[in-house]
């Protein structure tokens, strides 16, 4: 397993963990995100906690909330399709997604 270290953290890259970790660590990062969208306020400043939790995802401009909006939406949109890649929907879920 290779990994590499950037600001004197271990990271593994994702594309080295194997599957069931992978999809944990999607599910982690889709929840993270839902998160943020929930508590964003696109019409007030953005306070230097969130700025710190949008830093995490490399989001670094804070003054358009559109941008950052589009930004949040875009990773979610990615790491959703990625975790249904790896993880396919059950005929069950399926079910459930083409009812709402």
């Amino acid at each position: 397993m290779q990994n590499k270290i950037t600001d004197g953290n271990l990271h593994t890259p994702s594309q080295f963990l194997p599957n069931q970790e992978k999809i944990e660590a999607l599910k982690a990062r889709i929840q993270k995100l839902g998160d943020i969208c929930n508590e964003l306020n696109p019409y007030g400043p953005v306070a230097e906690v969130f700025k710190m939790r949008l830093r995490e995802f490399n989001i670094m401009e804070f003054e358009d909330p559109f941008k950052i909006t589009n930004a949040l939406l875009r990773l979610l949109e990615d790491s959703v399709d990625e975790l249904h890649v790896l993880e396919p929907l059950s005929d069950e879920e399926k079910l459930k997604e083409s009812l709402r």
